[in-house]
């Protein structure tokens, strides 16, 4: 297959995620879903991708490893912070309230954009899956490092999050604790 090919794959196998998600979605009405599908599928693409291209079989395997290590931690933090047992994220909420009648549609619409995004953030992933070059070692231990302090970094702002909003105390406020105090997104800034 080529580069196209298997990102044509990747973004229908994305879109059929996200319809599932929308489903979901609609039965729930929790549109939160669509963060937790979001970041496992980017992960699924980087497993797919790694299986899929004909590149060199240890930046597959990079790419199977550290794509999808990233993204199924990121995925298993929202499914347990943000979504299990926890009311509709108040940007979706606010949505539903905007839309009104037109709210499933356009949530569609939205969910569809989702799976157009996870196909192009996994680009990164297909092109390495498709390099046909050796790894390198020092590039190897470069991009581990790399992904221990990005991930290792963004599970920490992540915790302190969680911490920090656990606490009745900080309710309606802006965490500014640990790496927070640094940034308004740390989490971002480690991904």
């Amino acid at each position: 297959m080529t580069g196209v090919d298997l990102f044509l794959l990747g973004w229908t196998a994305a879109a059929l995620l996200m319809l599932l998600a929308w489903v979901v979605q609609w039965r729930t009405q929790d549109a939160g879903i669509v963060d937790f599908t979001w970041a496992a599928g980017v992960g699924l693409l980087a497993l797919g991708y790694a299986w899929l291209a004909d590149g060199d079989p240890l930046r597959r395997l990079v790419v199977a490893i550290l794509g999808g290590g990233w993204a199924f931690r990121l995925a298993g933090y929202i499914l347990v912070n943000r979504l299990i047992g926890k009311r509709e994220d108040g940007r979706y909420q606010r949505l539903r309230a905007h839309w009104r009648e037109y709210t499933q549609l356009k949530f569609l619409g939205f969910f569809q954009a989702q799976a157009l995004l996870t196909a192009i953030f996994a680009v990164p992933f297909l092109i390495v899956a498709l390099t046909p070059e050796p790894l390198p070692l020092p590039a190897l231990l470069a991009a581990v490092a790399v992904w221990l302090l990005a991930v290792g970094g963004e599970a920490l702002a992540d915790r302190q999050l969680a911490v920090w909003r656990a606490d009745p105390a900080h309710r309606g406020r802006t965490c500014r604790a640990g790496l927070w105090r640094y940034s308004r997104h740390p989490n971002y800034f480690f991904e």
